[in-house]
C-alpha cells in the first residue's frame, strides 16, 4: 500500500514537471512571435518612409548647381522630363540662361589715387579688397582721433593693418590736407589733448606745464619745450596750431 502510494506520488510530479516545461516553452514562443511582431512593427515603417521619400525626390525640382555645367543640367532635366510628360516643372532650366561664372566676378579695382583718404567712409572702405567690416571701422576710428590723415602711410598705425595690405592699397588714395583738424594747444584742455594720438598723456602734461610758464606767441615757441626732439615734433606740428588773431574774426 505504501508502494503505490509513493508511485502515485511520483507519478503526480512527473506530470507537473511536464506540464511546467511545456508551459515554459509556449510563453517563450509566445514571448518569441511577440517581439518579432514588435521588430517587423518598427523595421516596416523605415522602408515606408524611404520609399515616400524617393517618390518625392523623384518628383521634386532640379536644384541648380554651381559646380555642374548648365549643358549637364539640361540633359538631365530633359531625360528626367521625357520619363515623367505628365510633370510640369515650375523650374526648368531650359526656360532661363544661366552663367556659372556671374557669382565670381572680379572686384573692380580703384583707380590710382582716385580716393580721398579724409573723405571716404567705412561703408565704401568695406566695399574694397583687403578691407572689410573690422579693417573699415578701424581706419575710420584712427582716422577721426588724429583729426585726418596727412600721409597715406599712416595706415600702417591703423591695428591689423598689414605691410602687405598697405602695399596692395596705398596707390589708391590720395590726402586732402583741408580736411586735417588741429587742436589749439595754447588753449586745449589736458583731456582735449591727451585724447591724440600723437600727444597722449605725457605730450599733453609738456605742453600744459610749458605754457603755464611762457608766453606763447607762435607754434614753434612749442619746439622750445624740454624733451622735445624732431621727430616726435614732425608728427605733431600737422596737428597743432596756436589761436591768432584772425581765428576769432
Amino acid at each position: 500500500m505504501k508502494s503505490f502510494s509513493i508511485k502515485n506520488n511520483s507519478d503526480s510530479l512527473s506530470r507537473r514537471d511536464d506540464a511546467f516545461h511545456l508551459t515554459s516553452i509556449i510563453i517563450v514562443i509566445l514571448l518569441s512571435l511577440l517581439a518579432w511582431g514588435v521588430e517587423s512593427k518598427r523595421s516596416s515603417s523605415p522602408r515606408v518612409d524611404v520609399s515616400t521619400f524617393l517618390d518625392l525626390l523623384d518628383t521634386w525640382p532640379v536644384a541648380v548647381c554651381l559646380n555642374v555645367s548648365s549643358t549637364s543640367l539640361s540633359n538631365v532635366t530633359n531625360d528626367h522630363a521625357s520619363s515623367n510628360s505628365s510633370y510640369s516643372r515650375p523650374y526648368s532650366l531650359q526656360n532661363q540662361s544661366y552663367n556659372s561664372n556671374a557669382l565670381y566676378a572680379p572686384v573692380a579695382m580703384p583707380e590710382p589715387l582716385s580716393l580721398n583718404i579724409n573723405d571716404i567712409d567705412s561703408i565704401s572702405l568695406e566695399r574694397l579688397p583687403v578691407f572689410g567690416p573690422v579693417l573699415s571701422g578701424r581706419t575710420v576710428k584712427y582716422r577721426n582721433l588724429l583729426g585726418g590723415f596727412v600721409d597715406v602711410g599712416q595706415l600702417q598705425e591703423v591695428y591689423g593693418f598689414s605691410d602687405e595690405s598697405y602695399h596692395d592699397v596705398s596707390g589708391w588714395f590720395k590726402v586732402d590736407l583741408k580736411k586735417v583738424t588741429q587742436i589749439c594747444v595754447d588753449t586745449a584742455s589736458w583731456s582735449q589733448m591727451r585724447k591724440h594720438p600723437y600727444l597722449g598723456f605725457e605730450g599733453a602734461r609738456m605742453i600744459e606745464r610749458y605754457r603755464r610758464h611762457h608766453e606763447i606767441n607762435t607754434i614753434d615757441d612749442f619746439r622750445k619745450m624740454p624733451l622735445m626732439n624732431d621727430s616726435t615734433w614732425n608728427n605733431w606740428l600737422p596737428y597743432i596750431k596756436v589761436v591768432t588773431i584772425n581765428d576769432h574774426l
